[in-house]
């Protein structure tokens, strides 16, 4: 009998969302440097939710729209909401 090596690959992720109030001092254009220089007053935050973050089947892109990077191990961006509409986001 011959011994036959079988392998498999799964790819799962996880995605979670966070609240982040920002002064409303910031000017739009300005609101990716804000984040990323308190980054501290939410990333702890993050890290918790990713915690409880069930896993699903797949790469996670474009959930939502804008996560599409598939040589990354994370990805971060922030989208700035305004009447339910994406008003301006990008990577962080």
């Amino acid at each position: 009998m011959r011994k036959v090596k079988v392998s498999a690959r799964r790819v799962v992720h996880k995605y979670v969302e966070l609240d982040v109030f920002v002064p409303d001092t910031i000017k739009d254009a300005d609101v990716e440097e804000w984040l990323t220089a308190n980054a501290d007053i939410y990333d702890w935050r993050l890290e918790n939710k990713f915690i409880d973050a069930k896993y699903k089947k797949g790469l996670g892109l474009n959930i939502p729209m804008g996560m599409y990077d598939r040589e990354a191990d994370e990805e971060y961006r922030y989208d700035i909401i305004v009447d339910n509409a994406i008003q301006l986001g990008g990577h962080l």
